[in-house]
This record gives structure tokens, sequence and C-alpha cells, in this order.
């Protein structure tokens, strides 16, 4: 089924296959469970995650290795049973970024990352524990000027021959 929600982008179109699922929503988001990616040619590389549920409710998605190639995590099938993860190359991730009009002031939330399982359309946002990556990682080097990792001369197109995510 095809539906039109009025949202920051317009009206958009929106189809059924096209759904992801969090069956446990979002933290903060917990009665948003249905979203849809973006992918706006004039924001690429980064996405859209938008709330089918609240029109009002959209997320600036990247992919990690973009800014921060050396970013991987090892999550357990146990840990990802709500999204039926079974199979690392159904297997996608994605971060929250958060925008401001100061490049030095983008950040992307590398200790939350955000799953999605392409075959089955289900997604969850996982919580790290260990804390190696954190919540505001400064894409363009901190507000003080110090730059965390040089990563503004990484960003770019990630490897082909390296995934952010492995199942354990």
């Amino acid at each position: 089924m095809i539906k039109t929600i009025d949202t920051r982008f317009g009206k958009i179109q929106i189809d059924d296959q096209n759904v992801f699922v969090f069956p446990m929503g979002l933290p903060g988001f917990a009665q948003r469970k249905e979203f849809v990616i973006i992918d706006k040619e004039e924001h690429y590389p980064f996405k859209w995650l938008q709330s089918v549920d609240d029109p009002e409710l959209a997320f600036f998605l990247s992919n990690p290795l973009l800014f921060y190639p050396q970013y991987h995590v090892q999550i357990s099938k146990t840990e990802l049973s709500a999204i039926d993860a079974e199979k690392e190359e159904c297997l996608e991730l994605w971060v929250i970024m958060t925008i401001s009009a100061q490049a030095k002031e983008i950040t992307a939330n590398l200790c939350a990352p955000l799953i999605f399982n392409i075959e089955n359309r289900k997604a969850q946002q996982f919580v790290l524990s260990d804390r190696r990556y954190p919540v505001k990682y400064y894409i363009f080097g901190s507000p003080d000027g110090q730059n965390q990792t040089g990563i503004s001369q990484n960003i770019g197109t990630p490897s082909t021959d390296h995934r952010s995510l492995s199942l354990r």
C-alpha cells in the first residue's frame, strides 16, 4: 500500500515495502516504530530517517566509515534478536548525526548506531556498552579547534573491503 505524508521535505509517498519497523521504537521515541529512509540528492552522502507515524520527526543519518574509517562494532546475534539478525550481509549500520550551521559543531552518535536488517525491513538502535565510541563525535574537529583524529581529511567514500559491523 502507498500512502502520502506531509513532511519537512514536502509531500512524500511511502510504499509499505520501503518501511523499516523498529520493534522497540527508538530511545526517547518508543511509540514511533515505522520509518522510511529518504535519500535526498542534495544531501548526499547523508540520508534522512523519516518517521511514518510523525511527519515532524526525522533524523539525519550517515555511514560512519565516511568520517571514521576505523569504526567497527561487534554485536551478538542475541543482542539483535528483535530484528532477526542472522546474516551479517543483510545488515547495514548507520549513525544519527546532529547538524548545525557551524561545521565544527556537526556530530555523530557513534555510541548508539542504528542497525537495519535489509532482508526483513526491521531495525533497532543499539547502545554500545564498551563506550569506546562517543555519543558526540565531532566529524570536522571539535569546537575548541582540536581535531579528534584528523577525520576531516578522511571524509569520502568508505572502503569497500571494510564493514562497520560484525556479528558474534
